[in-house]
């Protein structure tokens, strides 16, 4: 196993861990600025929000290689291999990283979710409000 490619799976563990946090603020101020109607800020919220996503995304199949290269499944069977085949010092840092990632990971599919469903009663009212709630389709609303 390749201590330099095990060096940037690690890495971009901890970059990612970053990058939530970063997501979670946003989503926060994603909400707060959707409960104020704040169109002007909330679409430059919105393209910060797109860009972390994406270099998650990117991170996300930069270790699916890794674990390739390691000769692994890129899934969470073969994360668990290369975790349980490292020194146990590192196994450790290593578990609370991945741990940390899914609680982070979940915290902002909530966040998100929350945000969904103001979204979605803002529309509602919006359409009772112009008496568009018999309409089957939206027509194009800005966000």
């Amino acid at each position: 196993m390749s201590a330099q490619l095990l060096k940037q799976f690690i890495s971009k563990l901890q970059q990612d861990v970053q990058r939530l946090d970063q997501l979670s603020h946003l989503l926060e101020q994603q909400y707060e600025l959707m409960s104020q109607r704040s169109s002007g800020p909330l679409e430059e919220l919105n393209q910060q929000a797109l860009q972390l996503m994406s270099a998650l995304q990117h991170n996300q199949v930069s270790r699916d290689q890794l674990l390739q290269q390691f000769g692994l499944e890129h899934s969470s069977d073969g994360m668990h291999h290369l975790v349980s085949r490292l020194p146990i010092p590192v196994q450790l840092g290593t578990r609370l990283l991945l741990q940390e990632l899914t609680l982070k990971a979940r915290l902002c599919h909530a966040q998100n979710e929350k945000n969904g469903i103001l979204l979605a009663s803002q529309r509602q009212l919006l359409a009772k409000l112009t008496g568009m709630q018999n309409r089957t389709s939206y027509p194009a609303m800005p966000l």
